[in-house]
């Protein structure tokens, strides 16, 4: 583990501990995806500047806004990120409404997806993007249409965002689903968000799907397993690296044991396999293998991941007062 790597997870570890220490009342594991935020852009958390954004959170959107539901923390580490708080929250919001026209419920990967249209400075075409965005989606439904849903959203954006043609980009993400569904047999939601991270990078799609393939194969030979029922699509953040698969596989283990003995980190918040992806996150962050488009993957995949866990944590919980009830 280099000492790159071990300073991002020590910073990752500290900023998490931090704002759930000052945002209490938040759903605990929204302040690993905040700290991610400040972790990727090698910062600590500025719980002043958080506050202050949440009052001008509050002042910009109503009661009942799905900005202010648990996804509220992200918002606030990104505008409290930004130069303008104000002007931040305000474009977002705009193209959120934009992004919404003709869907009737309101979602938290909308609003993802409204962020990484601000974050990459598009606002000045943000129209002729959102249009490229639906028929993206359009295309990604025609072949997988019981697949394509809110989750696709902020990945789709980002590939909008792209130079390439809608065919262009559709061809290869079937060709990387197709390739990838040879391994990943039962578990095409995840399997169709890896391979939209793959379209995202350059390169021929055998190779890309190649590379994932054979870092997938090094975690299971060292006895590892990684999550393929969420979280998949992170293992996209690797394949810039030119270490031999296994490697980086070790490399990433280590980096999950030592998280692992970091405080807050523990079994109480997340299990070894979420532990695992946040780690392979981690390196892929630090060690910038696929350059500064793989930010909005990287956030994501983690907002995926808390989803997941807090579906689990749930399903849990209920559990717990069933069996406490008889």
């Amino acid at each position: 583990m280099t000492e790159n790597v071990m300073r991002k997870v020590e910073l990752f570890a500290s900023n998490k501990n931090l704002i759930h220490k000052k945002f209490v009342w938040d759903y605990h594991l929204m302040s690993v995806l905040s700290s991610m935020v400040y972790t990727m852009e090698n910062k600590e958390a500025d719980i002043d500047a958080m506050k202050n954004s949440l009052k001008v959170l509050k002042k910009n959107t109503g009661v009942f806004s799905p900005f202010r539901s648990s996804e509220r923390l992200f918002l606030v580490s990104k505008m409290a990120l930004s130069a303008d708080p104000e002007k931040y929250i305000k474009d977002v919001v705009a193209l959120y409404g934009k992004i919404k026209k003709g869907r009737i419920m309101d979602d938290g990967f909308m609003i993802v997806t409204a962020v990484n249209i601000v974050d990459a400075g598009r606002q000045a075409d943000a129209d002729k993007i959102i249009v490229k965005f639906n028929e993206i989606m359009k295309a990604m439904k025609k072949e997988h249409p019981v697949l394509t849903g809110r989750e696709d959203m902020p990945l789709a954006i980002s590939l909008a965002m792209t130079d390439r043609s809608v065919d262009d980009i559709a061809a290869e993400l079937e060709e990387n689903y197709k390739i990838l569904k040879t391994v990943f047999k039962g578990n095409s939601d995840s399997v169709q968000g890896l391979a939209e991270v793959l379209t995202l990078q350059e390169g021929a799609p055998a190779d890309k799907a190649g590379k994932v393939i054979d870092i997938y194969n090094a975690f299971k030979a060292n006895h590892r397993k990684y999550s393929r029922e969420y979280g998949l699509a992170s293992l996209g953040a690797l394949i810039g690296s030119d270490k031999d698969s296994d490697t980086l596989v070790k490399e990433i283990c280590e980096v999950e044991r030592y998280l692992a003995s970091q405080k807050g980190m523990g079994m109480s918040i997340m299990g070894k396999s979420d532990r695992l992806m946040f780690a392979a996150l981690l390196v892929a962050d630090s060690e910038g293998y696929a350059g500064a488009g793989i930010k909005d993957p990287i956030i994501v995949e983690t907002l995926q991941t808390i989803i997941a866990m807090e579906v689990m944590l749930i399903v849990v919980a209920t559990s717990a007062a069933a069996s406490s009830s008889h």
